[in-house]
């Protein structure tokens, strides 16, 4: 408004002077005013044009990396928050664009670190009767972030993007490679959801960044050893029935017994060893089983199976047996000749077989017939392998205990992490995607909560509209 005034004001004097005549002397007055009005005037004009020619708002660098990020949801972690990102996404450069952005990366953080499951459902889910009749167990390891630590990270710059989420990556080999098989052009979308389902189940994994570890998957029913993040070997295995479920959990594989006991759970005393050693008066002693008092240990009292009423241990509302069945080592122990240890609290461990026969099929009900425990199909060689890598011993030394039925334990100098998990989907030899069946019913009482399909249809409409305009 003060340059529009003073420009009338110079017009107007400029006008009256053209229409009004003076005498030379006040003619040079006019010209000194109007060169003093034009000093004043000018630096107010550059300022105008300052004004009306803003720079443009800048981005920092990490704020154009993570925008690139949300482009391709790099880490699959955009999740329920897609409406917020292409709200962002369309904004001009602004204060207000980089503060929601900010508030975006801890979101997107938080979803890669813990998931985009609806675990409160789940977990509500599994405490129902028949989940826990069949001892479904499902462990989620979920990390509070700490927002003003990794926000200050952010806004510093002095670590990219890709660095600060490096942290909450999960560290499976096969993550960004599921990711990628995230095509609509080639999933139904019931295979979309489970691929993304099985992504998220990968968040929540137990790693701790160690590139060493052992994973029983259930669904797939195999065993693989992960050495320096690749596959040192793989094979299969026999997991828990429907009814007795292999649980879903990390661990640390800490030492194995050569020639081992088996200290027979009371289930099983029930459900097999009782009704058979009634039946059959010389049972126990062609199987190499003994009974002790309360306890598994073998200094514990002796007790005669003639001498108890087993019957009424047979009840269906009796659970707890008071005597404790054991099978001494032996070539026909239902053990085999090792099993190794990761500490839980379902008591279920790995362990080698007499029923080798099971792992030429893969039929659900030969492969998914365990009381829980994980049976190997090459459990020797693979105790060789730990043997001469993760402990001071020597192989000829373990071997020569092996062969001569004599019960040891070998601890590991350096724990494995052991994680069971529970993978409807993988990635084969040949690069495609498999699947695999939900025996345990996981894929279906496990939610997302958001429709993977349809946001990814939704994100690609929305960019093909964009690129049309």
């Amino acid at each position: 408004m003060q340059i529009i005034k003073i420009i009338s004001s110079l017009l107007f004097i400029t006008f009256f002077i053209g229409c009004t005549k003076q005498v030379p002397s006040d003619t040079v007055t006019v010209i000194n005013q109007e060169k003093v009005l034009t000093k004043e005037i000018t630096p107010l004009i550059v300022e105008e044009k300052k004004l009306n020619n803003l720079p443009e708002y800048i981005m920092s660098k990490n704020e154009i990396e993570f925008l690139e990020i949300l482009k391709v949801d790099k880490y699959a972690s955009l999740c329920g928050s897609v409406d917020k990102y292409l709200h962002i996404e369309k904004m001009s450069n602004s204060k207000e664009k980089s503060v929601l952005l900010k508030d975006l990366f801890y979101d997107y953080s938080n979803n890669l670190n813990n998931a985009c499951i609806d675990q409160e459902s789940f977990k509500s889910t599994l405490k129902k009767s028949k989940h826990k009749e069949n001892k479904q167990f499902y462990e989620m390891y979920n990390a509070k972030l700490d927002k003003k630590s990794l926000l200050n990270e952010y806004s510093l710059g002095n670590s990219s993007i890709e660095k600060i989420l490096s942290k909450y990556t999960p560290k499976h080999p096969d993550f960004f490679g599921l990711i990628q098989k995230l095509d609509m052009s080639k999933l139904s979308k019931l295979e979309y959801s489970k691929l993304r389902l099985n992504i998220e189940r990968l968040k929540l994994l137990k790693y701790a960044g160690n590139d060493d570890f052992i994973q029983l998957n259930v669904p797939s029913h195999n065993f693989t050893l992960y050495e320096d993040g690749k596959k040192e070997r793989s094979f299969g295995t026999v997991v828990g029935e429907k009814e007795s479920q292999t649980p879903i959990l990390s661990s640390k594989l800490s030492y194995f017994i050569i020639n081992p006991a088996w200290n027979i759970p009371d289930s099983i005393s029930k459900e097999t060893i009782i009704p058979r050693a009634l039946k059959d008066k010389n049972y126990l002693k062609r199987k190499n089983i003994v009974i002790r008092k309360k306890s598994y240990k073998m200094d514990a009292p002796k007790v005669r199976f003639k001498d108890i009423n087993w019957k009424k241990y047979l009840k269906k509302n009796v659970r707890y047996i008071p005597y404790k069945f054991i099978q001494l080592p032996s070539r026909t122990n239902g053990m085999g000749r090792v099993k190794f240890m990761f500490p839980n609290e379902h008591a279920v461990y790995m362990h080698d077989t007499i029923g080798t026969w099971r792992f030429k099929s893969n039929k659900e009900k030969i492969r998914f017939t365990s009381h829980g425990c994980v049976r190997l199909e090459h459990p020797i060689s693979f105790m060789k392998h730990i043997t001469q890598k993760y402990t001071p011993k020597t192989y000829k030394s373990i071997r020569k205990t092996y062969l001569s039925n004599e019960m040891r334990t070998v601890g590991l100098s350096k724990k494995i992490p052991v994680h069971i998990t529970y993978l409807t989907s993988s990635i084969k030899k040949d690069g495609n995607i498999t699947f695999y069946k939900d025996v345990y019913g996981y894929d279906k009482i496990q939610k997302l909560n958001f429709s993977p399909y349809t946001q990814t249809a939704y994100l690609l409409e929305k960019t093909k509209n964009k690129q049309t305009n």
